[in-house]
């Protein structure tokens, strides 16, 4: 029974149907309604809110059970919200014509980018690192209030946002003032996943794959960062879904279209204005404590392991830092990334202490800070960490 439920677990991820599968599962007597229930329980991603939801109808699941193993009540509530296609399609951005640090953030799709960009505007918000945000008109102004609607604040139960769709992105000007009363204008730049594959799609002759909205963000990327690349200094962020190396699209896998994907952002001349703003965004790691050895260091635990399961791509970024003396010629220690409590693969309690490392960093070029005129205020206490 043991072996039919590690079966079950392994396999109930990559099906399409994955409540058809589970009362299969069920009714065939191949795992008992307890076992679901344990498995579901330990892995609370295992399956998504809507499967739950099924399991809990046809009398698989009980909402009592699952609350008393160890399930937040709150995400049992919003079992049964449908989900919502929120993200706007308000046109494209094809160049950035204002000086602001522009910040950039790749990776596949499902990788998390959009939803760390959200957790990082409410860490924005929130007055801890940045004393407040300001955001100016601009072509991501919809797209930042909708995110800002999810990810309100810290501890607010959010479903989390779909893809970034192909046939759009999204350009956020935001004005970070910290606590010496500087602005940092910077401008957060969201681009689907799907355009970071069809760089290596178009590269490769796999037409297959591409559609004319893959061309259109295709074209509108060579613009913004080849062509007509303004002056501004550039961050690159690279976003990596950690435990889903195997996971693939299109047939390949994270590490491919990661290392793709550097290596066509450095023979196009992207990178050279970067400078030290190069980073890898390691998402999810709220599970490397289950996963890590009694007695090992965390930070290098993770390093060791992306190493091993992203060789190619981590080997072409120590590389180029090398070549070019990025980050003192240094490979950049990947960032632990995640937002929250994530429940069901779609639910969420929101956690910014790991996105106060972001805006930290968005803050960090004193040369560009505009310090402002001091006037007297009234002083709050402040709690940081």
């Amino acid at each position: 029974m043991k072996e039919n439920l590690r079966e079950y677990c392994l396999q109930v991820r990559r099906k399409d149907e994955p409540f058809n599968y589970t009362q299969q599962m069920v009714e065939s007597g191949a795992i008992s309604r307890e076992e679901l229930l344990q498995a579901v329980c330990a892995d609370r991603n295992l399956l998504n809110s809507a499967t739950v939801k099924q399991c809990i109808d046809h009398g698989l699941l009980d909402k009592e059970e699952l609350v008393n193993g160890g399930i937040d009540q709150q995400f049992i509530d919003m079992l049964g919200k449908q989900a919502e296609d929120v993200l706007p399609n308000v046109g494209r951005i094809d160049r950035i014509t204002w000086e602001a640090k522009e910040v950039y953030f790749w990776g596949i799709p499902s990788s998390g980018k959009t939803c760390a960009m959200g957790t990082i505007l409410a860490a924005a918000r929130g007055a801890t690192m940045a004393k407040c945000m300001k955001v100016e008109p601009c072509q991501g102004h919809l797209y930042q209030m909708i995110l800002s609607q999810i990810f309100k604040r810290e501890n607010f139960y959010c479903m989390l946002p779909g893809r970034t769709p192909v046939d759009t992105n999204f350009a956020i000007r935001t004005i970070l003032e910290d606590w010496e009363r500087r602005d940092h204008p910077v401008t957060l730049i969201d681009m689907a996943g799907e355009l970071f594959c069809a760089i290596l799609w178009d590269a490769q002759g796999l037409e297959g794959n591409i559609t004319e909205k893959h061309r259109d963000a295709l074209r509108d990327f060579q613009n913004m960062l080849v062509t007509q690349k303004s002056n501004n200094p550039k961050h690159h962020f690279f976003i990596i879904e950690y435990t889903e190396e195997e996971k693939k699209y299109k047939g390949l896998d994270q590490d491919t279209y990661l290392e793709y994907g550097l290596t066509y952002l450095e023979e196009n001349g992207v990178l050279a204005d970067a400078h030290n703003g190069l980073y890898v965004i390691v998402t999810k790691t709220d599970l490397v404590s289950r996963n890590i050895p009694e007695g090992a260091d965390p930070n290098q635990y993770l390093l060791a392991t992306l190493n091993k399961r992203y060789p190619n791509f981590f080997g072409r970024l120590q590389s180029y830092c090398q070549r070019n003396n990025i980050n003192g010629g240094q490979f950049p220690p990947p960032i632990p990334f995640d937002i929250g409590e994530v429940c069901f693969q779609n639910l969420c309690q929101v956690k910014t202490e790991r996105a106060q490392r972001i805006v930290e960093i968005l803050m960090e070029d004193p040369k560009k800070a505009e310090k402002k005129p001091k006037r007297r205020r009234f002083h709050f206490p402040f709690l940081g960490f």
